[in-house]
């Protein structure tokens, strides 16, 4: 239940009346014209400014209460902020005691955090920052950096009251860090940063009331979250289906264009003119639904990468361009969403094994100074490059990106993957599963590789063998000639080449009879 408000007064603008709840309010907005309001002293001014919101489809809203950690709170603001990789939420909560705090929404992802109760001894300067490898104490626990970012805001759009003033445009510089379940965030608008402690959370944990019903979403938003929708590429006219209020980044499956989908039509932000048709070479369609623990996945997005030497990825992402980068193979993921259950990845390699993989909330325990889980072997180091992408994302992927990966042995079928490129770091587990689950899944008849990873050598075909043999031949026919002369050299030419002849014949079994194309 929301408290008393602390602060009332009128819209300058149309006269409706403005409530503040927290003492340390600064920016209010009219709830009926979304003047923007700051407050002055004892009163309030208007900025001169509008914040309509952009209807994003949360079930969350002023209003919502809730618990977090035993305390009873609610949400009493919002800032809405867009940027280059995409949109987020921030709710800005009063707690009973009058104490306020942070829910952070960006797609079905939430973090509650909390002002630090303790500083933070040393403040690592932003610039040096890099994820995945840099790390800090904070109460005697070791926490690495999750999340780098300098950000531009660009429309940032606020409801209900925020504690600080909102411009036209906000330039920031923001870490997140990472220690198991905790989660940390040092916020460098001002000096020194603030310091927020939180963890991740599930909506279904916070015990939430007065949050929108899917009617009332329906009534605002004009179609329900988590419905798909579909339109034309604006660039090349093919068809594109997405999932509504999910995200704004959408790649078209025929050209490969980038669009926006932030007003609920398809607007081209860049254009890209490949007009094959891309998603052909996946072997799951986009927009295809797959039965999985009695809910209904669709797949709303595709991507290929090629795998990389490690050193190769590691000059890459910190701006080197090394000279004649062979990719040493590929694989292909692919994401599907379900408005409940959230999202989940499917991995395809280049060899056709399939496995699931999921994005850790809790990471796991490292060793000290090493990005490293304990107790568990490492496997290898390598790198991907995005060659490829579909469909739609939670971020903003891009042609020619480029990760780190580190893989670790887990259990007797599974492995756990950190993930990291300068900006972001993430651990995710995953588990092989038969292709015949993916096919049972899909419902799908021809469309998946039948078959499981063989892990002996190929064998060379009967034809390569064949030809190999008429080669030694013909390129060994004048040493045979020149040798006549001495019958010891016939005879030492003779023998070598029936061995060479046998050993071939015997790789390829030639002169066994077999059939190329016979199943192993």
């Amino acid at each position: 239940m929301m408290s008393e408000p602390f602060f009332k007064t009128d819209c300058p603008s149309c006269g409706a009346p403005v409530h503040a709840h927290s003492a340390t309010a600064v920016t209010l907005v009219c709830g009926f014209c979304h003047s923007l309001l700051v407050r002055q002293g004892a009163g309030i001014i208007d900025s001169g400014r509008d914040s309509a919101l952009l209807e994003d489809f949360s079930p969350l809203q002023i209003g919502t209460s809730g618990t977090f950690a035993n305390r009873p709170f609610a949400i009493i603001g919002r800032l809405q902020a867009k940027y280059d990789a995409g949109m987020w939420n921030e709710w800005y909560v009063q707690f009973e005691d009058g104490a306020n705090g942070w829910l952070s929404e960006s797609g079905d992802q939430y973090v509650f955090t909390l002002p630090a109760a303790e500083p933070l001894q040393e403040i690592p300067e932003f610039s040096s920052l890099v994820a995945g490898r840099s790390s800090l104490i904070y109460r005697n626990k070791r926490f690495w950096a999750a999340d780098v970012r300098d950000i531009v805001l660009e429309q940032a759009a606020a409801q209900g009251e925020l504690p600080f003033a909102v411009p036209l445009q906000m330039k920031n510089q923001v870490a997140d860090w990472r220690c198991e379940q905790i989660f940390l965030t040092l916020d460098y608008a001002s000096s020194p940063p603030e310091v927020f402690v939180g963890q991740g959370v599930k909506l279904a944990d916070l015990q939430l009331g007065n949050t929108r019903s899917s009617e009332q979403v329906a009534d605002s938003a004009g179609r329900l979250k988590g419905t798909r929708q579909a339109e034309s590429c604006p660039n090349c006219g093919s068809p594109v289906q997405w999932i509504t209020g999910l995200t704004p980044s959408i790649l078209c499956p025929s050209c490969g264009s980038n669009l926006d989908a932030t007003e609920g039509k398809l607007e081209l932000l860049e254009a890209n003119n490949r007009r094959e048709a891309q998603a052909d070479a996946f072997t799951l369609k986009i927009g295809s639904e797959a039965r999985i623990n009695n809910r209904t996945y669709t797949l709303i997005g595709a991507v290929r990468k090629d795998e990389l030497e490690p050193e190769d990825a590691f000059n890459l992402m910190f701006g080197q361009k090394p000279l004649g980068i062979v990719p040493v193979g590929r694989w292909t993921e692919y994401l599907l969403f379900e408005p409940q259950a959230g999202f989940m990845w499917l991995v395809e390699s280049g060899d056709g094994e399939w496995s699931v993989s999921e994005t850790l909330n809790v990471w796991p325990r490292l060793y000290g100074d090493l990005f490293q889980p304990q107790g568990l072997p490492k496997l290898y180091d390598y790198g991907g490059r995005v060659v490829l992408a579909a469909g739609a994302f939670y971020w903003h992927i891009r042609q020619g990106d480029v990760d780190f990966y580190s893989d670790y042995r887990h259990n007797s079928n599974g492995k756990l993957c950190a993930e990291s490129n300068r900006h972001e770091a993430a651990w995710s587990q995953s588990t092989a599963i038969p292709y015949r689950t993916v096919f049972e899944w899909f419902g799908m008849e021809s469309n998946i590789p039948q078959y499981s990873a063989n892990m002996n050598a190929d064998r060379p075909s009967n034809g390569l063998m064949t030809l190999l043999i008429i080669v030694f031949v013909i390129i060994n026919v004048p040493a045979w000639l020149s040798m006549l002369a001495s019958e010891e050299d016939v005879s030492l030419a003779a023998m070598l080449s029936i061995m060479v002849l046998y050993f071939l014949g015997k790789r390829g079994n030639v002169f066994s009879g077999d059939d190329d194309d016979e199943d192993e």
